[in-house]
């Protein structure tokens, strides 16, 4: 019988801000993965997207990005990735993919990345702060680090939800080599909610269909609505967010009063009037 394969799964999103739902992602992808005894996911990679990327209401990258680390920061096998960020433009998922791949590779990608150990800090500009594995004051474990090291060989996949194949359909949404380059070489994980019909999104398609194989449906049967949208709403709304996101996350939205500079959840009058 062969060994798993080794399998590092790379979640990519705006997490504007992350939610316990993009956590819970990774989470079940990892446990399906391992049900099927072909895999072993060694390391799960949460990227937010990069300021260019087409997305309304983006608040800076540098916040986005320390919010995710905050949200990992007690996980041992996640982590996040600055590359996407630290970019000119955004860069097509599929151009994202190889070029971790290259870096993981090459030995670079340690540069980049943010296991639970590692700092992150935020100051009023949109620079981002970090302390490098060779940092004297770095908390990042070698241990973290080695993981990519010991696997160079591992396949990515893209973790993401049915709206995500759904879009694969959207005419001239997607680049075609892309798709194909993310279906051929990488693979998806797909988490659906109960009652969705994702084998429809790939029977519609040629080009899906022929990648079935690499294609990995998962249903979250337990489910939740803890969308970024909606979290932005609630703040807007001075509605409590507790355990819709990790709790350093909302310490770090309060702090940094992002999506509402007088958020007070619980408070939904000025104090003024009180």
């Amino acid at each position: 019988m062969s060994l798993p394969k080794s399998v590092i799964l790379y979640c990519a999103g705006s997490f504007n801000p992350i939610t316990n739902k993009h956590l819970r992602l990774l989470e079940l992808a990892r446990d399906a993965l391992h049900k099927t005894g072909q895999y072993k996911v060694v390391k799960g990679i949460l990227v937010p997207a990069n300021a260019k990327y087409a997305k309304d209401n983006l608040v800076a990258a540098h916040h986005r990005l320390a919010m995710v680390k905050l949200a990992v920061d007690s996980n041992a096998w996640l982590c996040t990735d600055s590359w996407e960020v630290e970019q000119s433009q955004w860069p097509p998922t599929a151009v994202a993919l190889d070029a971790l791949k290259d870096r993981i590779q090459d030995g670079t990608v340690s540069q980049c990345i943010y296991n639970g150990s590692s700092t992150v800090e935020s100051d009023s500009s949109t620079q981002l702060k970090r302390k490098r594995p060779n940092d004297t004051n770095s908390h990042e474990s070698s241990e973290e680090t080695d993981v990519f090291a010991r696997h160079k060989s591992a396949k990515i996949m893209l973790v993401c939800g049915s709206d995500l194949l759904r879009s694969f359909s959207v005419p001239d949404l997607w680049a075609k080599e892309h798709m194909e380059q993310i279906l051929r070489d990488h693979g998806l994980v797909v988490v659906v909610r109960e009652g969705s019909d994702p084998y429809q999104d790939i029977y519609s398609s040629d080009m899906i269909s022929k990648y079935s194989h690499n294609i990995h449906i998962v249903t979250d049967w337990l489910g939740d609505d803890f969308s970024s949208t909606k979290i932005r709403t609630a703040i807007r709304r001075n509605e409590s967010i507790k355990y819709a996101v990790p709790e350093p996350v909302l310490e770090y939205i309060l702090k940094h009063k992002l999506y509402n500079p007088n958020y007070r959840p619980g408070f939904p009058y000025p104090s003024s009037e009180w």
